[in-house]
C-alpha cells in the first residue's frame, strides 16, 4: 500500500480535525464587509496546508458561496503566471455564467450575456497586455519580439485597446464579479504559492492587486510564510536580499494572516497506523516513538515514512529465508528515518557501521563524542538526539541495542533502492543473505 501526497478533497475526508478550524475561518470570511480581502493560510511544508483550504472550499460550496482553485507552480517557468490566473479565473466564472444563462429567463438571460461579453473582453485584454509586454515588470523579459507580433493580430480585437491602463481593467472585473455573485464575493483559492520560483510567487502576489484588486473578493493564499518573505526580499535586492522589506511586503498584503492549527500526533497515529501492513510494526510503541521524535506531527513526511517503511520491509520479507524479525524491522525504520532526516549521517554509516554503537555508548555514559564521531555529529544537527531517541538502554522503551556491521549493511542496501537513492543517485543492487549471516552471534536473528 502506498500512500499519496494529495490533499483530501472535502470536508468529509478531514482525518486531522481541521473542520472546526475551518468552519470558524469560513464565517469570517461570509461576514466580511471590507472587500477585498487576502488571507495568508501559514504554515510549513507538509502540515496539511491544501487539505485545510479544501475543507474551507467545501464548507464554502455548503454556503452557496462562489470558489475557485488556482495552482500557480503548475504554470512556473511554464507560461506568464500572472496570464494563467487571469485566465483560469475567467474561465470559471464564464462557465458559471453560460449555466445560469441557459437556464434563467430572458431577464437574466440579457444579464448574464452582457456579463459574458465583458467576460469575453476582459480575457482578450489579458493576452492583448501579455502579448504587448502592457504589464511592463510582469512579464520579466519572457515575451520576444517575435511573440509580441504573433500574438497582436490574434488578440488585438475591436474594444481590447480601451484596456490599455489597468485601471479599467479592474473596474471591469469587479463588475463581472458583481454579476457573477449576485452582489456577493468570489472566493479565490491560490495554493502552493512556495513551491514557485521567487519570481513567480511574487508576480502572483502582484497580479492580485494590480488585475483584480477592486472586485468583491477574499483571496485565501497557502503558504509557508518564510519561503514567501524570502522571495519578496529578494525581489526588491538580488544582491542582498533585504527581509525586513521582504517581511513588511508581506505584511501589506495580508489583510489576515492565518496560522495553520497544528495537528496532533494521536491524530496521525489513529489515521496512518492502519497503513503499516506489518502488525508487528504498526502496534510498536517503539515505532511510533521512533516517527514522533524524527518527524513530528508533519503528515506530509511521516506518509512518506510509512511508503518506504513498507516498501522495504516488503522487500526483506520477500528475499529472506525467513521472515525478520521485530529487531530487524525497528532498525530499518531507525535508518529509514536516518536516511530521510540525515542522508550525510547514513552514507557515512555505510562507510563506518561502528559509529552508531558508539553514539549508543556515549549517550549511556553521558560523554562527548570526539573525533571524526564529533566531526560527524556537527554537521548533522539532530541525529544524536535522534539516535539518542531508539537506545536500547532507554528507560520506558524496548528498543533493540544497536545493529551489528552485518545487518547495517543489508538495511542500508535495501533502503538505498526502496527508500531512495543516497549516494549521489547511484544505488547499489541489494545482496540478501541467508538468516545465518545476518545479524551473526547471540540474540541477533532475523
Amino acid at each position: 500500500m502506498l500512500l499519496t501526497d494529495n490533499p483530501i478533497a472535502n470536508a468529509d475526508g478531514d482525518r486531522y480535525g481541521f473542520q472546526g478550524h475551518a468552519d470558524v475561518l469560513c464565517a469570517a470570511i461570509s461576514d466580511t464587509d471590507d472587500l477585498p480581502l487576502t488571507v495568508g493560510v501559514f504554515g510549513p511544508w507538509g502540515t496539511g496546508k491544501s487539505s485545510f483550504m479544501k475543507v474551507c472550499q467545501d464548507l464554502l460550496d455548503e454556503r452557496e458561496i462562489p470558489t475557485v482553485w488556482f495552482n500557480p507552480w503548475k504554470y512556473d517557468q511554464k507560461d506568464e503566471i500572472w496570464h494563467a490566473l487571469i485566465q483560469s479565473v475567467l474561465t470559471e466564472i464564464a462557465l458559471k455564467l453560460e449555466e445560469r444563462r441557459k437556464e434563467g429567463d430572458l431577464a437574466l438571460r440579457e444579464r448574464m450575456a452582457g456579463a459574458l461579453d465583458k467576460v469575453r473582453q476582459l480575457s482578450q485584454a489579458a493576452a492583448w497586455l501579455l502579448a504587448r509586454r502592457a504589464a511592463g515588470p510582469l512579464t520579466a523579459g519572457v515575451v520576444t519580439a517575435d511573440d509580441v507580433a504573433a500574438a497582436q493580430t490574434e488578440f488585438t480585437q475591436p474594444g481590447t485597446e480601451t484596456y490599455l491602463h489597468v485601471n479599467r481593467f479592474e473596474r471591469d472585473f469587479k463588475d463581472v464579479v458583481d454579476a457573477y455573485t449576485d452582489g456577493g464575493r468570489l472566493v479565490l483559492f491560490i495554493d502552493d504559492l512556495d513551491r514557485c520560483s521567487p519570481d513567480a510567487a511574487i508576480t502572483v502576489l502582484d497580479s492580485l492587486k494590480l488585475f483584480l484588486g477592486e472586485g468583491a473578493c477574499v483571496f485565501v493564499l497557502a503558504m509557508d510564510y518564510q519561503v514567501v518573505a524570502e522571495a519578496a526580499a529578494l525581489r526588491f535586492h538580488s544582491e542582498d536580499p533585504d527581509e525586513a522589506r521582504g517581511r513588511q511586503y508581506l505584511e501589506k498584503l495580508i489583510h489576515f494572516p492565518y496560522h495553520l492549527p497544528g495537528v496532533s500526533f494521536e491524530a496521525i497515529v489513529s489515521h496512518l497506523q492502519g497503513k503499516i501492513t506489518d502488525s508487528r510494526l504498526s502496534g510498536s510503541r517503539e515505532l511510533w516513538e521512533l516517527i514522533e521524535v524524527a518527524f513530528e506531527a508533519n503528515p506530509r513526511r511521516v506518509r512518506r515514512f510509512v511508503n518506504g517503511l513498507n516498501l522495504t520491509a516488503m522487500t526483506l520479507h520477500r528475499n529472506l529465508k525467513d521472515p525478520p524479525s521485530l529487531r530487524l524491522l525497528l532498525h530499518m525504520g531507525t535508518l529509514l528515518a536516518l536516511r530521510m532526516k540525515h542522508p550525510a549521517f547514513f552514507t557515512a554509516l555505510q562507510a563506518d557501521p561502528g559509529v552508531w554503537r558508539r553514539y549508543d555508548d556515549a549517550e549511556f555514559a553521558k560523554t562527548e563524542l570526539s573525533g571524526q564521531d564529533l566531526v560527524l555529529a556537527t554537521g548533522n544537527p539532530g541525529v544524536r538526539r535522534l539516535l539518542a531517541a531508539v537506545a536500547h538502554r532507554r528507560a520506558g522503551f524496548e528498543f533493540p541495542d544497536p545493529p551489528t556491521p552485518t545487518e547495517i549493511r543489508l538495511l542500508t542496501q535495501v533502503l538505498t533502492v526502496t527508500g531512495g537513492a543516497s549516494n549521489g543517485g547511484v544505488a547499489p543492487v541489494p545482496v540478501f543473505s541467508a538468516r545465518g549471516a545476518v545479524g551473526e552471534g547471540p540474540g541477533h536473528d532475523t
